[in-house]
Order: C-alpha cells, then sequence, then structure tokens
C-alpha cells in the first residue's frame, strides 16, 4: 500500500500527502523514504509544477519520527547507520532542487519528523495544541540522524541546538517561529492554503527565499544575536560553550545515558568543521547507539509505555465504559491539590477547589496560576490558553458546586478519619454515579471505603510530586470496585496527559511500598555510619534522578513516618526503620515545606546543596567516611526496590510486570536505562539476581528475604519477558 500520493494542483502546486493506511501516524521508513523520493523528483522534473506542498494526510499528526519497531529489530550498526545515510540524503535533496518546498505541519511533527520540515525550503505551522515540534531521540538512546540539529543551529544557533537535542523537549509552534525554525504560525483552517500561497511566493519572487532566510535568522533578537556572535562565532567561546555543556550534561546524566554526549560531539563538530564533516559523523554515531544496551533498554520501555496507554486497565473478562467527565472537584487545596486542580483546568475540565479555610484556598488558587503562568513563560501554552484555563477553576470552603460534580478527588491529610469524614460528606451530596477518587499514599482504598454508602465507586488516584512534572497516576482497583468506576479513572488520568497504571488495592499500593522498601535501607545504612551525602551520590550515581534522603525531604518527613506506619503494620520487620529516626518528627523536621530536614534551606543554605549536619546529632549517630562503599550502598538500596517489586508482583498488587517497570520509573525514578525492576531482572539474571539477595539476608536478615517470585524465576530459569 503506497504511503506517498502526489497530485498537482491547476496553479501549478505539486502536493505530496504522506499517509501510511497501516498506521495510526505516519513514520519514517524505508518504502517511505523511497516513495517520498520519488515523489519529489517527479514534482522537481515535471514542467508544469512550479512548487511542492508537503502534508500529512493524517488528522492530528504530520510525521513522528523513524519507525522505533523497525530500529528496534536492528541487530548489526552498519545497517543503523546506512539507513540514517539514505533518509538524510534524501532530506537533503528537498532544500536543494530546482523548486520550492513548503512543509505544511499540523499535528506531531517529532524526530525525523521534524528534521523533514527542517530540511524544506520553508515551513508552516499550525496554531492548534495538538501541533508540537521536537527531536526527542535522546529519550530513546539516540540521537537525531537526518541533520536537523544542524539545521537547528544554522537558524537559532548552537545553544538552541544543545538544548533541544540533548534535552530531546518539543517545541510549541509559536517559540519555534521565534527561533526561526518555523516560517509562520497560522489557524488550522487556513493552514494548507497559507502554505500553498507561500509556495507560489517562493517559486515567483526568489528574493523571497532570500529576505526569508534573512527574517529566520533575525527571528531571536539583537541580544540573542549579539551573544551568538559572542560565543559561538569563534574557538574560544565556542569552547566554553562545550565545556559547560558537557559539565552539566554529566551532572545530570552520570554517564548514563551516552546519547545526550554524542549531541554534543556532533554539535561541537558542526561549530568546528562544518555542516558535511558533521553529518558524515552523525550517521556512525546513530548506528553504534541503535545497537547499545542503553537504547535497547529505552526502545523497550517506549514500547512497555506505548502498551500501557493502550490497556483499558479492566481485567480480561470485564466490559465497561466510562462515565463522561466534565467537572471535577478536589478537596483540598493544598499543593498536591492545587496541582490535580491544575492539571485537570489544563485539560479542559471545570473544576471546583474546596479547603476549610479562606486563606488555604486563595494560596492554592495562586499556586495554581503560577503553575499556569510558568507554561505560558516556557511557551506550552498560550497566554489566552492560560486565562482560559484558570477561568475553569473556582474555590470554596463549602460544598457549593458539588451536586453536579462528575468526579470528586481527595486530597487532605493522611488520616483515616478525616478521610472517612470527607467521604460521608460528598456522598449526601453528589450523584450515584460520581467516582470519588483518594489521592492517598498509602492507606489502603477498601479502609477508606469502609462505610461508604457505595464503596464500589470509590477507587484510588495517587498522582506524585510535583503533579505538573511527574508522568505517572497510579489508579488503585479494591475486590468492590465497579469496572466503570475504575474506566472513568483511567480515562480521566489521560486525558490529563498521564501514564496510567492499575493496581490492586493493598497497603501502600506499588509505588509507595517499593519506594519505602529503598528509604527503609537508605536509613539503615546511615544508622551505619555512612554519611547522608554518601547515600545520596551513591543513589544518583546508580541512576536515580535524586536520592532517598533529597526525596525524603521533598515527599516530607511526616507522610514518610504515616507511610512507615502503614508498612510497618502490613509487613513487619522487613520494613522498619531504625527507631532513632522517629526523633526527626519528634524534632519538628518535616523537611523542605517547613525548611527542616536532611538538607539545609532557605537563609541558612549555602548555594551548594548541604546537609544538615545537627540531624545526626538528633539521630544519634557520627558519619564514619566510606563505612559502606558506594556499591554497597547501591547494592543494597536498589535491591531493596527491586525484590519488593517482585513481592508486590508475586501478592497480586501489580497486574503484569510491564506495569511494575513502568510504575517505577516514572513514578519513583527507578534508572530508566535500566529497564524497570523487573526487566533488571531479566538483565542481570535472575539467579545472579537471587544469589545477591541470599548474600545480603545473611547478613541483614529479613530485610533481604527474597521474595518467593524471585526465587522460583531463578530456578525455572524463566524471564519476564519472553
Amino acid at each position: 500500500m503506497p504511503v506517498v500520493a502526489s497530485e498537482v494542483r491547476p496553479d501549478g502546486v505539486a502536493v505530496i500527502t504522506l499517509d501510511d493506511r497501516a498506521e495510526v501516524h505516519n513514520t519514517i521508513t524505508p518504502a517511505f523514504g523511497a516513495e517520498l523520493r520519488a515523489a519529489v523528483e517527479a514534482a522537481f522534473a515535471d514542467s508544469k509544477v512550479r512548487a511542492i506542498v508537503l502534508r500529512s494526510g493524517k488528522k492530528d499528526s504530520f510525521v513522528v519520527g523513524a519507525n522505533i519497531d523497525l530500529v528496534r529489530r536492528t541487530r548489526f550498526a552498519r545497517d543503523a547507520e546506512e539507513a540514517a545515510r539514505d533518509v538524510a540524503r534524501c532530506f537533503g535533496r528537498l532544500g536543494s532542487g530546482p523548486k520550492p518546498i513548503v512543509a505544511y505541519v499540523h499535528g506531531s511533527a517529532l524526530g525525523g519528523g521534524f528534521e523533514l520540515a527542517l530540511a524544506c525550503t520553508a515551513a508552516i505551522a499550525t496554531d492548534d495544541p495538538k501541533t508540537a515540534l521536537g527531536l526527542p531521540e535522546v529519550k530513546l538512546g539516540l540521537v537525531p540522524a537526518s541533520n536537523g540539529l544542524y539545521r537547528i543551529a544554522e537558524r537559532a544557533g548552537l545553544r538552541v541546538a544543545l538544548d533541544l537535542g540533548v534535552s530531546g523537549r518539543s517545541l510549541r509552534p509559536k517559540l519555534a517561529q521565534r527561533l526561526g525554525l518555523v516560517d509562520d504560525v497560522v489557524p488550522l483552517g487556513v493552514g494548507f492554503e497559507t502554505a500553498v500561497h507561500l509556495a507560489l511566493r517562493l517559486a515567483s519572487e526568489p528574493a523571497y527565499a532570500r529576505s526569508l532566510a534573512k527574517k529566520r535568522s533575525q527571528a531571536s533578537g539583537t541580544k540573542e544575536r549579539i551573544e551568538r556572535a559572542l560565543l559561538e562565532k569563534n574557538p574560544i567561546g565556542r569552547l566554553a560553550l562545550f565545556r559547560r555543556a558537557r559539565a552539566e550534561t554529566s551532572k545530570k546524566t552520570r554517564g548514563h545515558y551516552p546519547a545526550a554526549e554524542r549531541v554534543i560531539d556532533l554539535l561541537e563538530r558542526f561549530g568546528s568543521r562544518g555542516f558535511r564533516a558533521a553529518a558524515e559523523l552523525e550517521a556512525e554515531v546513530f548506528g553504534d547507539l541503535v545497537v547499545s544496551e542503553t537504547a535497547q533498554r529505552s526502545i523497550d520501555l517506549f514500547f512497555a509505555r506505548k502498551a500501557v496507554e493502550k490497556d483499558s486497565g479492566l481485567e480480561p473478562n470485564e466490559r465497561a465504559a466510562s462515565f463522561s467527565v466534565d467537572r471535577v472537584a478536589v478537596f483540598g487545596a493544598g499543593l498536591m491539590g492545587a496541582g490535580i486542580a491544575a492539571l485537570c483546568a489544563r485539560s479542559g475540565l471545570s473544576v471546583r477547589m474546596k479547603d476549610t479555610d479562606d486563606v488555604v484556598v486563595g494560596r492554592g488558587l495562586r499556586y495554581v496560576k503560577e503553575l499556569l503562568d510558568a507554561r505560558a513563560r516556557r511557551g506550552s501554552m498560550s497566554a489566552l490558553e492560560r486565562d482560559a484555563a484558570f477561568a475553569r477553576i473556582s474555590g470554596a470552603t463549602d460544598y457549593t458546586g458539588f451536586r453536579n460534580t462528575d468526579l470528586v478527588i481527595e486530597a487532605v491529610f493522611e488520616d483515616l478519619a478525616l478521610k472517612h469524614a470527607v467521604i460521608g460528606e460528598v456522598e449526601k451530596l453528589v450523584r450515584d454515579t460520581c467516582v470519588i477518587a483518594s489521592n492517598t499514599s498509602a492507606i489502603p482504598i477498601a479502609r477508606i471505603a469502609e462505610g461508604s454508602l457505595r464503596p464500589e465507586m470509590i477507587v484510588g488516584m495517587r498522582y506524585f510530586s510535583p503533579v505538573h512534572q511527574m508522568p505517572l497516576l497510579e489508579v488503585v482497583r479494591t475486590k468492590a470496585s465497579d469496572p466503570r468506576a475504575v474506566a472513568t479513572a483511567v480515562a480521566l488520568g489521560r486525558k490529563q496527559g498521564k501514564t496510567v497504571i492499575v493496581v490492586n488495592d493493598g497497603p501502600a499500593f506499588y509505588t509507595t511500598r517499593i519506594l519505602y522498601a529503598l528509604l527503609v535501607e537508605a536509613a539503615h545504612l546511615v544508622a551505619e555510619g555512612s554519611s547522608i551525602e554518601e547515600v545520596d551520590r551513591a543513589m544518583v550515581d546508580w541512576g536515580f534522578p535524586v536520592g532517598p534522603f533529597q526525596l525524603m525531604d521533598e515527599i516530607g518527613l511526616d507522610l514518610g513516618a504515616h507511610v512507615g506506619d502503614v508498612a510497618r503494620d502490613a509487613f513487619g520487620e522487613r520494613m522498619r526503620p531504625p527507631d532513632a529516626f522517629a526523633a526527626l518528627v519528634a524534632d519538628g523536621r518535616k523537611g523542605r515545606k517547613n525548611a527542616r530536614g536532611f538538607y539545609l534551606y532557605g537563609s541558612a543554605a549555602p548555594r551548594r546543596k548541604t546537609v544538615d549536619a545537627t540531624v545526626y546529632g538528633v539521630l544519634g549517630v557520627t558519619p564514619k567516611p566510606r563505612a559502606v562503599t558506594a556499591d554497597e550502598i547501591a547494592l543494597r538500596c536498589g535491591l531493596a526496590m527491586v525484590n519488593e517489586a517482585l513481592r508486590c508482583h508475586g501478592d497480586g498488587v501489580l497486574r503484569s510486570a510491564r506495569d511494575g517497570d513502568v510504575g517505577a520509573i516514572f513514578g519513583v525514578g527507578f534508572p530508566a536505562f535500566r529497564g524497570g525492576p523487573f526487566r533488571h531482572v531479566d538483565v542481570v539474571g535472575a539467579s545472579e539476581i537471587l544469589r545477591r539477595t541470599r548474600s545480603l539476608e545473611q547478613r541483614f536478615g529479613v530485610r533481604f528475604e527474597p521474595a518467593p517470585l524471585l526465587v522460583a524465576m531463578a530456578r525455572s530459569g524463566k524471564r519476564f519477558y519472553g
């Protein structure tokens, strides 16, 4: 089935439509490249054709990059290298041919799709919220492979190219226009005809093409152009630029994500030796990365996440449609509740945010506005979209506005009696079909639903802090949960842009439970003489985004203590931290929120993150440098989490190993390049993981008693993934 179609309009514009009807989105494959090349060359050769417009036949996407399934199946670096060279040659021909080509971009233009648009003579993008442009290859352990990095650097400068290439972030169209990466941003209704008009003008006015190039170079403003001249146009400035980029990248990746470092290599080659030399190296680098372990794990995770996004969250024998959700009420206006309210409003929902005090409600609304303002400043939403989102939120200290609510999210403090009271009050007001969700971190949902009038309509919706940054939503169902309530929670999470996993009810559910196992082990290490800095540094070096003690400060030591109570009651000595740690809460330490935790905050904090040395006195311990090696710290904390993840699966909390890996990575920061706890067991080998766990069990007892599922997997030689 053809993926590229071409027709010539009476005005002499050849319209080349990209539409792989076998796929939801257009992706770059050998067939795509061959057909695109043939269509372009035919238009170049056709005397009736004056100009070309390239567009997608998909409703809401342009081209979303390489076909990742083909990349996954590539076994030899040379094959990937040749494929990259072939696509780069094809794209290079677009901008160097005898007739202008305008890319009309509506929807996602990612990876090779963005590079395709950049390679054209000009590009028009719609202002639709679905339109986004970016180079996310680094998130798959790869680099862009069709010379798009250098086209960005030519137009917007090396710093912009470094940012987009290393971060993998996407741009909204208006920001892309300000950077000179698209030539105009227009409403969807007139987008295609605007592209046609531009193509004809470029064909009839050769001087206009030169003025367009000048306009791009000036898009970023005088200050930015001066900075580029000073920093990027001379060897000393470039040396400083790339030295800083390497230092910042190394600090973030700890060497675990080589693709980010290779992006810097490529742009440094471009800066010093030019486009052709960088392009030559790019294909070679891409080939090497495709067959690397990091890319394979990242691609595995990509497919796992895609599978989760298609999963209904229901059991195979269940069939249920979700209830329609247009109005949401959030009970609790603290950082979590306000964050959830902002997310709902951004998703087009009307939101009522309630708390018991006008001051708290006002503070929550102010936080919502700050979140929306920050998105507008970054270009992630327009000022109009920001204002519309904020207008959808209202605050109250009573229950007015709750009666017609479709879903209520309870985000009050972790107190069972308080949650019972809130649910009892809400149930008297809302419809029978209203879903009530608790954002509890650890209290079993079945206990929260005790005494409820409609326990089947109560589920858990576990958001992670900060809500606007953390991608996971953990939906928790009980044995009594109505499948329609589960489906509704899943549908809402997806509307909010979250990656949603559904888990079965139990103390601390899945993500909190495995995280607490790691935190307990970190606490024991400090009790044995390791310093807080050593433990945090070792776990960041192992691949976590932050160390366990910095994370505890962010979560809140008071909340951690509550989770600890739930975990100890359910799991006994295995989840018991050293007794001395109870003294921290008694000392009034809550972490960042009251500027008293493991680290210094506020005026007492130096620029570099520093441990509050008085913590050791409260704990009654004296740190002994290198009391435990960094390797052992990582081994013990990492295995504590992995072993607990396998226990969760064996206990029936998890529905699949896939969900366990996605939840651990996107919920609690398990290193993505390791693939998740279950993929990690497959890669290292269940028998080897069991050997290490047994060794730690002999030294530390019940904390490292191997999960029965781990023992079974080691004995059978089976793997979680085929």
